[in-house]
């Protein structure tokens, strides 16, 4: 398989071959298998499948160009219904399968029970995108490694940003009720409050609502400079922000990085306008222009743009080098290797960022600074915000 190789022009850096699989004989022999789950149909379903029709094309891609050392890559996708105790019993599943590796693509709460689970069993396991910053423990868990962005840092770019543009901000937090949308927005009202920032009303959505006016309105009401919409539920969400706008509140909307995926800006339609949101992605380099040209090309515009896609995309290419690393199906071996990752080149984040592991850290995002702000512009997910 023909490895990344990059050169500096005018001090960007620049693919000088393609960072992803081109050339090599089609694989053959015994797979490599890998076990994904996630939701098919529920509240995660939204961003679960974006990441399942990456996974699908990269090994297609990637199995084309040689695989592992001339074997195969297959990926065993199992749905978790967005369940934590159904999440164990797929793990268990893929543990008798014989797996390699198990990737997370669906909600953080199935991503947790995974991360217990498989921690138990001694498999090597992470997630492309989620971003409860539960999952992040100090030491790191031992078989656990991921990209996204970590809650903490997403929010920490959040708060610097409000600071700066709106000085000392009153706060309206707007969330969803699932089980992953309370993990992650209870730790931004925690923060926030550290922070000094003022919340001033917090708002519920339940999930399989048809409408937030009652919301909208008390918000309103609370005199919030900034509504901060957090959560899971991209459709709950989405209903919020339409009756936002339809209120006319003209407090700004800032939302977490989930929005870059499942169908938000046609959800929310023109009410999303404006609305600024945390990224792993920079849209602006050639890597990610290059990923998601051939995502669309395969799938259409249903994957444009899509974050989660994206990280997916670079997961699979990060697991796949390091069982190459690791020599075989030795999963100590390949926890090893995931370890010992350093200065992978990799396409989220800011420019030039690169990956690397070690026994104190087993994230990509290492601190705020390297959060991209985006905001929806003319009906697109834009450019990233120049703000600092």
């Amino acid at each position: 398989m023909k490895r990344a190789t990059f050169a500096v022009i005018s001090g960007v850096a620049v693919a000088l071959l393609s960072t992803y699989p081109m050339f090599g004989e089609p694989a053959t022999g015994k797979p490599v298998l890998i076990g994904a789950h996630l939701d098919e149909a529920k509240q995660a379903s939204y961003y679960s499948l974006l990441q399942k029709d990456s996974i699908n094309l990269f090994v297609k891609d990637f199995n084309a160009a040689g695989g592992i050392d001339g074997r195969p890559v297959q990926v065993l996708f199992e749905d978790d219904e967005n369940n934590p105790v159904t999440t164990v019993t797929k793990i268990d599943k893929f543990a008798s399968a014989g797996v390699d590796y198990i990737v997370s693509i669906g909600s953080s709460a199935t991503g947790l029970a995974t991360q217990a689970r498989a921690g138990e069993l001694k498999i090597p396991h992470g997630a492309p995108a989620n971003l409860a910053e539960q999952l992040t423990t100090d030491p790191p868990k031992r078989y656990y490694f991921r990209v996204p962005l970590r809650g903490k840092y997403e929010l920490g770019a959040v708060a610097q940003y409000m600071h700066k543009k709106y000085g000392a901000p009153k706060i309206a937090v707007v969330r969803d009720t699932t089980q992953t949308g309370l993990v992650i927005s209870d730790q931004w009202v925690k923060d926030l409050k550290n922070d000094g920032f003022n919340i001033v009303a917090l708002e519920q959505i339940t999930p399989g609502s048809t409408e937030a006016s009652s919301q909208a309105l008390r918000v309103k009401d609370a005199g919030a400079d900034v509504v901060i919409v957090v959560g899971a539920s991209i459709p709950d969400l989405a209903n919020y922000i339409k009756a936002h706008k339809l209120f006319e509140n003209p407090a700004p909307l800032i939302g977490n990085s989930l929005f870059t995926s499942g169908g938000f800006l046609k959800l929310a339609g023109t009410a999303a306008e404006g609305f600024v949101y945390p990224d792993a992605v920079d849209p602006s380099r050639p890597e990610i222009q290059e990923i998601d040209a051939k995502l669309v090309k395969a799938y259409g515009d249903q994957l444009k743009n899509q974050a989660v896609a994206l990280q997916a995309w670079e997961y699979m290419r990060l697991v796949c080098d390091a069982i190459r690393r690791g020599g075989g199906d030795d999963r100590e071996k390949i926890r090893d290797a995931m370890e010992a990752t350093k200065d992978f080149p990799i396409a989220l984040g800011p420019p030039g960022m690169t990956l690397t592991y070690s026994p104190a850290n087993h994230d990509l995002f290492t601190g705020p600074d390297q959060v991209v702000l985006r905001e929806v512009r003319n009906g697109e997910f834009g450019p990233g915000l120049h703000w600092r």
